[in-house]
């Protein structure tokens, strides 16, 4: 499994829509672009796919732009990845490593990813905020 640019954008455009002073508003596409240093015609192609995966909601016209469909304790990072970047399975279905006693060890480290991406986007951005914040530099 690589989690590709798409992906990775993808999730700060949620994260940026889940943001609770974003909540109560439309985001407009340069916007999201600029606070999230997306380039603009890729943040385009990514929310029109997350969009159609009904993770995002656009208004049309000179105050429309995006927020987010539900609420961010309802979507998952694994959602998110999912309509992003297909099966995020570390297994190809046709490999040898699907049979016998190597399935079940595979398969263990398969489930635990997709349980560690099972967070939702309220608690990613808590998480993410408060390793920001604890973070120390030193010059």
């Amino acid at each position: 499994m690589k989690i590709t640019s798409k992906g990775r954008y993808g999730l700060k455009i949620m994260l940026e829509l889940s943001a609770p002073e974003a909540r109560s508003r439309l985001l407009k596409s340069r916007e999201i672009a600029e606070n999230q240093n997306i380039p603009l015609k890729y943040l385009e192609q990514i929310i029109n796919i997350l969009k159609k995966r009904g993770l995002v909601i656009s208004v049309r016209g000179a105050e429309g732009g995006y927020r987010i469909a539900r609420d961010p304790q309802e979507i998952t990072v694994f959602q998110i990845l999912t309509a992003l970047e297909g099966d995020l399975s570390i297994l190809d279905k046709n490999s040898d490593l699907n049979e016998g006693y190597r399935a079940l060890f595979w398969t263990d480290i398969d489930n635990r990813i997709k349980e560690m991406l099972d967070i939702n986007l309220l608690d990613f951005l808590n998480q993410s905020r408060s390793i920001q914040d604890s973070l120390m530099y030193y010059i």
